[in-house]
């Protein structure tokens, strides 16, 4: 699925089947798919094309078609990275065929091209069917709509002086494809639970889809003006898909599979970090460790791949309820930590509290699928504390702290947040909550 802030990345997750992909991302993908239908039907009855049009779809295609050849092996490596999504090219020859063909002629291209991308790439690599699907009636649906928008704005651009009236449709086309594309994406990533970066995308994505997007202009410029000066595009394609690549790996080797956050690495790596900083100003950084409570009863009650749901359900809300600029990991099996910039031990306690109150309004039901309400039940975390320089001013001890508060927490009935111990007098900057 190509998304709004990064159309040129797909939705490749192959953790998920058609069976137990969300009601709402169903129902939303059969929307897309009926209005592409329906739409793509009348395009095509109303088709009035010349012999060039059908030259440049063939152009078009056979440039389209190769490139998917070329590429095919990078592509299959990125699906199986395993993430939600991934960098492909689809926009170029979206844009492409949005400024040089009929309306009724874009559909047949990137259906054609559709086909031939699952056959030689997505199926050998595992992608879903229903997945496949989607991606492509979202970029065909997005087409449509920003060719239709040109057809309503060219009679308006005929007049512009120094040119602007053969540049300007190429600038509309972008950001009409851009903004097409994030409106139809944005409610299906919504529906499969994605929020912050995940829906909107870093710099780097929204950089690589303008990228994207102009090369997609100049295919359809050089067919216009010298058509086989269209194959030009293809070196920086694949150039532009590398550079993506590597960025997904560097993604993959960084995070944690099931939840999405930080693995313990490279969680430790930026905590130490932010110790130095705060070392350097003179400042203080929190650390806090979390601890799912009674999590071996949901895999023994529910199984492990419920489990899983609820690391990963924890873990998202863990990710936005802390403030901007910390930072969430997961340590291993059901304990997460996170690193507190110039937090004190009043702040620290603040955030580890509204996490902790969080959770506990959360119910198994909430983050799984399929749970019967009399099966159903309460989350809880119990949560240790601990602050540089108080504390410590290494990581290690920091830890250390936070740890022996996390285990003071459950050795006192769970669910609650425990400062770490500061001999006489420490329990008076503990939160406890039942």
């Amino acid at each position: 699925m190509t998304t709004g802030a990064r159309s040129t990345r797909a939705l490749v997750s192959r953790r998920t089947s058609a069976i137990s992909s969300p009601p709402l991302f169903i129902r939303y993908a059969w929307l897309v798919e009926a209005a592409l239908l329906v739409w793509g039907t009348f395009a095509l009855i109303d088709l009035h094309s010349t012999g060039g049009d059908w030259a440049r779809l063939a152009l078009l295609a056979v440039l389209a078609l190769g490139y998917e050849e070329v590429g095919k092996r990078l592509a299959r490596v990125q699906i199986r990275l395993g993430a939600d999504l991934t960098h492909d090219m689809t926009s170029v020859w979206g844009v492409a065929a949005a400024l040089v063909l009929p309306l009724g002629m874009a559909p047949v291209l990137l259906a054609s091209l559709g086909v031939y991308g699952w056959l030689r790439r997505d199926r050998p690599a595992g992608r879903p069917l229903h997945r496949s699907c989607f991606n492509v009636a979202n970029a065909m649906l997005t087409t449509l709509i920003t060719a239709w928008a040109l057809g309503l704005l060219r009679d308006a651009t005929a007049g512009l002086p120094w040119t602007l009236s053969r540049a300007v449709p190429y600038l509309v086309v972008i950001v009409a494809y851009a903004l097409v594309n994030r409106a139809l994406v944005t409610p299906a990533l919504l529906a499969l639970g994605a929020r912050g970066k995940d829906l909107y995308g870093t710099l780097h994505d929204n950089l690589t889809e303008f990228a994207t997007l102009c090369l997609g202009g100049l295919v359809a410029a050089a067919l216009l003006e010298q058509p086989w000066l269209a194959i030009l595009a293809i070196a920086p394609m694949i150039t532009l898909q590398r550079g993506a690549l590597v960025r997904e790996l560097e993604t993959a080797a960084s995070t944690d599979a099931k939840t999405g956050l930080y693995n313990a690495i490279t969680w430790e790596r930026i905590a130490q970090r932010e110790l130095t900083r705060a070392e350097r100003t003179q400042g203080s950084t929190g650390v806090i460790i979390i601890d799912l409570d009674r999590f071996k009863l949901v895999n023994d009650r529910f199984g492990h791949l419920a489990g899983d749901q609820v690391l990963r359900g924890i873990g998202q809300r863990l990710r936005t309820e802390v403030r901007e600029y910390d930072t969430v990991g997961r340590f291993g099996g059901e304990e997460f930590v996170a690193v507190l910039p110039t937090a004190s031990d009043g702040d620290a306690l603040v955030v580890a509290e509204r996490l902790r109150s969080r959770i506990h309004d959360l119910r198994i039901s909430d983050l799984v699928d399929g749970v019967a309400p009399e099966n159903d039940g309460r989350l809880s975390v119990s949560i240790g504390v601990a602050c540089s320089p108080t504390d410590g001013s290494e990581l290690t001890d920091l830890l250390h702290s936070a740890d022996a508060a996390l285990y003071r927490a459950k050795a006192l009935g769970r669910n609650r947040v425990m400062l770490a111990d500061r001999g006489a007098g420490g329990g008076r900057d503990r939160i406890s909550a039942r």
